[in-house]
């Protein structure tokens, strides 16, 4: 009798560590991106990941989220990011048509962001300017929109 408690009380414990061990990886790699400057609520905040330099901002991302913006800002969440490099590119999708809006110039006319706040004049971003490291811990970023 006392060994079949000692198992019981034994797989209880193993099923407690395995659900612990279960639950850390949960977090550890998790992305979660604040986005302010949002102009109103229309629309949605669309949020790309790039791990690869050559398509960044506009090329196929690894990941992307779309939410509604509220009281100027949006949160955009990743998880099952593998530590490494990465860029964040974030636009106000006002009219919610899945693009950015620019005018005659390309210039654009909807709000739109990266990670580390790069501003460069009359070009596009680069990877380099909006890299950040993700690491096996939680990352969280700020990214103001244009």
């Amino acid at each position: 009798m006392a060994a079949l408690r000692r198992s019981g009380a034994q797989r209880l414990w193993v099923a407690l560590a395995a659900l612990l061990l279960l639950a850390a990886p949960a977090w550890a790699d998790r992305l979660e991106v604040l986005v302010t400057g949002v102009p109103d609520d229309r629309g949605v905040v669309a949020c790309s990941l790039h791990g690869d330099p050559g398509g960044f901002p506009q090329g196929v991302p690894l990941a992307a989220d779309r939410v509604p913006p509220r009281g100027g800002q949006a949160r955009c969440v990743f998880s099952g990011v593998a530590p490494g490099r990465y860029a964040v590119a974030v636009m106000h999708d006002a009219d919610a048509d899945g693009r950015l809006g620019t005018n005659v110039f390309g210039i654009p006319t909807e709000g739109w962001g990266v990670s580390g706040n790069a501003a460069p004049r009359l070009r596009a971003p680069r990877f380099d300017e909006s890299a950040f490291d993700m690491g096996p811990d939680p990352v969280g970023l700020q990214v103001v929109l244009r």
